[in-house]
């Protein structure tokens, strides 16, 4: 499918930030403001399914979604972060011309308009392209507003993105022949009770500085956020009226022109006041445009590890905090570098948006994939009940499996297929996320699969609650592939000398986990067939391609490890595993044109069914630049057998399992969540394979696998920022998860497309080079 391109060699509207009239939920090329060429994604418009919106939100610092609506969305900016808070579906911007105030929202909410001078919005365009939303409202006020809304999320530079923030800028348009004068509001409920550690006692602050108009709220337990608006030069600060939260009454949005609720005002009978408003004044000569920027800064320094604020977890403290004192003066931050930062967002976007080599819808799903590091994201202080072997510099960094379906931190196989951009961008926070790898490993090499989670029987925010888990075969390759890829990326020795001894004691570890078969061992599960892999719905035994192709790849990347490393007799032991092995897989595992995913020798029992997946051993080495893992003859075929079943299946991707003829496979039903069916799929696991496609001369073929699922997410499914980690083959429909960082795999597949290996990252010139680059 083309991308539809809109007179992209034609200069954008001046008064817009996008153009009107582009086609809806399909990627599209187009011209916007603040960029120097053109950029691709997807318009979403009033009416249409988007399950959330972007999250406004960085590293460590949760986020608050800005919906199509004109609406906050889910919020965890205060650590409700297991289940999330909301969504909030309260309006939060409004403005008022002549006496008339429009809330900016399409929503349809209870006694909105009740009172005859307030309005809401006609309809909205909307387009996310994380971490900014633009916005462009429709209404019948003689002054037109857009809004483009961001967080400080800048790739390469760790402390800014670690800041609680979100710009809101609000752009104004006089399309009448008159002047006008009128006013912006925005409003923000803030913290619930919970939230606010029970103490709703708070200190409203209303002067935070010369050039910073509005209030810092904030309680003895630290918890706070400053809303205001940033003065566009100094000495030009207009009278910012400052106020209780306007809610959804009508009657408080129709004075916002001439006052505020005052203390004390509860915008809904029962509600304690911790919301704020802001109001400024503005004034617009016939057809001009002016922008009025906003800030909503947050602090709430302590997260439960039980996921809930005041739950009976450990508990832990943010990062940021370290930086910052308070939500004020991160305020006073945004106030003197929000232009910059502005500007360094649409610079390191447009770097991606203008990489000729990949095509539109891949640019992106790059720049949008990166929302799942404010969503699952958490950096804790070194700080109990952490160990001391945590350094102060590097806290402790994790990512969440999937906060409302299983929340978990640092599930192995997530971090293994989504780390990606953390590694490019932000080497340091995976690096920190290996050492606590390394610092909970078992003392008999075992590697922990999570730091604390709902499979452990603990809070889904604990980071010092580690655990084994129940897919110990495919735990030891993902840590070692963790380690390699940083190491490879980063080209730096002193990674692979740190880890060393680590990845090589669970690398003994995993090839004896079935020691009684001896070297077929090394292919098989566990002895008695105990635990699983990362298709935990399907049965595993015996000895299996899948599981087999993993393990010689554990082997290939410790064979190089250990000759780097000068442990010549360790590397002859792997290569002698691998050799033993090898054979035994080509000899017993080969179905005459696939891979058996199980086979018992012992019984003569096997798993006759296609397995779509069965050559991620193969990905691996590929992307890592290393030899073959299975013959390469037998890979074309095997890939061609999977054209012909699981790829026939879906229309979205690889059917899981599929019988040689075509058929449903019974031992390929992947339940969960109340959806089965034969064409189901994992997203992450369908980008490995169309990224082996690519890699063994499939090119074409391999990029069109990936676009149809993601154009069955983004497009058809509307969730480009609320990340599906099951997909129905045959609607193309998310079914299971939400916010699954197993998705930012994406960011490997350029990789693919020019046909490189992880060294390749660090090629001056390269993408992430250009990227970083230009975000200075």
């Amino acid at each position: 499918m083309a991308v539809k391109k809109h007179n992209k060699n034609m200069p954008a509207s001046p008064t817009r930030l996008f153009p009107a009239g582009l086609p809806s939920r399909e990627w599209v090329e187009f011209e916007a403001a603040g960029f120097s060429g053109p950029v691709s994604g997807v318009i979403f418009r009033t009416g249409e399914s988007l399950s959330c919106g972007v999250p406004l939100g960085a590293i460590d610092t949760g986020c608050i979604d800005l919906e199509l609506d004109g609406t906050l969305g889910y919020c965890t900016i205060f650590n409700s972060n297991s289940p999330k808070r909301g969504k909030l579906g309260e309006p939060f911007l409004g403005l008022n011309v002549g006496g008339q105030t429009w809330v900016l929202t399409t929503a349809e909410i209870p006694g909105l308009t009740d009172d005859p001078g307030v309005k809401t919005a006609t309809g909205i365009e909307y387009w996310g392209h994380y971490p900014m939303a633009d916005v462009e409202f429709e209404t019948d006020a003689p002054v037109a507003v857009g809004l483009r809304a961001w967080a400080p999320f800048i790739p390469g530079d760790v402390a800014m993105s670690n800041t609680p923030a979100a710009v809101f800028e609000v752009h104004l348009r006089n399309t009448s022949d008159d002047a006008q004068r009128g006013t912006i509001a925005m409003t923000f409920a803030g913290p619930t009770v919970a939230e606010a550690l029970g103490d709703t006692a708070f200190l409203r602050t209303p002067d935070m500085g010369a050039c910073t108009g509005g209030s810092h709220v904030a309680n003895a337990a630290g918890v706070g956020y400053a809303l205001g608006y940033v003065a566009t030069k100094v000495g030009s600060m207009p009278v910012v009226r400052k106020g209780a939260h306007l809610g959804t009454r009508a009657d408080a949005w129709a004075a916002i022109a001439h006052a505020l609720p005052g203390p004390g005002y509860a915008w809904r009978p029962g509600e304690h006041d911790l919301g704020s408003s802001v109001a400024i004044d503005f004034s617009l000569a016939p057809g001009e445009c002016k922008v009025i920027p906003l800030f909503l800064t947050w602090y709430a320094p302590i997260w439960n590890g039980s996921g809930r604020p005041g739950g009976s977890g450990n508990t832990y403290t943010h990062m940021y905090a370290a930086r910052y004192w308070s939500a004020m003066e991160v305020a006073q931050l945004m106030t003197w570098d929000w232009r910059n930062l502005s500007r360094r967002i649409c610079a390191w976007q447009q770097a991606i948006y203008a990489s000729a080599e990949l095509p539109p819808w891949l640019r992106d799903c790059l720049v949008n994939a990166l929302h799942l590091i404010p969503e699952d994201s958490v950096w804790a202080q070194a700080r109990p009940p952490i160990g001391e072997w945590c350094r102060e510099a590097d806290g402790l960094f994790g990512m969440n499996e999937c906060p409302n379906d299983c929340p978990q931190i640092e599930c192995l196989g997530c971090s293994t297929l989504g780390n990606f951009p953390l590694v490019f961008f932000f080497p340091e926070l995976a690096l920190s996320t290996l050492r606590a790898y390394k610092a909970y490993q078992y003392p008999n090499g075992q590697a922990p699969w999570v730091f604390g989670g709902a499979t452990q029987a603990s809070g889904g925010y604990e980071m010092a609650r580690p655990g084994p888990g129940y897919q110990v075969t495919v735990n030891g390759p993902f840590y070692v592939v963790q380690v390699d890829r940083l190491w490879r990326c980063s080209g730096d020795d002193t990674v692979l000398r740190e880890f060393y001894e680590s990845v090589k004691k669970n690398t003994v570890f995993t090839m004896n986990l079935r020691p009684e078969w001896g070297a077929a061992g090394i292919l098989s599960m566990p002895s008695g067939d105990r635990d699983t892999t990362g298709f935990e719905f399907s049965e595993w035994f015996g000895m299996s391609g899948y599981v087999g192709g993993l393990h010689l790849m554990n082997l290939r990347i410790l064979e190089r490890m250990a000759k780097a490393f000068g442990d010549e007799a360790f590397a002859r032991q792997c290569e002698a595993w691998q050799e033993q092995a090898g054979e035994i897989l080509e000899e017993e595992l080969w179905a005459g044109d696939y891979y058996l995913a199980n086979y018992d020798p012992e019984t003569g029992r096997k798993t006759d069914a296609v397995f779509a997946y069965q050559l991620d051993g193969e990905w691996f080495t590929s992307q890592h630049g290393l030899p073959r893992v299975f013959r390469p003859d037998r890979v074309k075929t095997t890939l061609q057998t999977i054209k012909d079943t699981c790829i026939a299946a879906s229309p979205y991707g690889a059917a899981n399992f599929v019988n040689r003829d075509g058929t449903e496979a019974a031992e390929g039903t992947y339940k969960l969540g109340g959806c089965h069916g034969k064409a189901h799929f994992f997203v992450p696991e369908l980008l490995m394979l169309a990224m082996l496609y690519m890699y063994e001369g499939e090119a074409d073929f391999g990029l069109d696998l990936a676009r149809r699922c993601m154009h069955g997410l983004v497009c058809r499914g509307g969730r480009p920022w609320d990340a599906a980690n099951v997909v129905r083959g045959d609607t193309g429909e998310g079914v299971y998860g939400s916010d699954y960082y197993q998705n930012m795999i994406i960011w490997s597949l350029p990789l693919a497309v020019e046909q490189g290996d992880l060294s390749a990252v660090r090629k001056p010139g390269g993408l992430v080079d250009r990227i970083l680059t230009a975000a200075v």
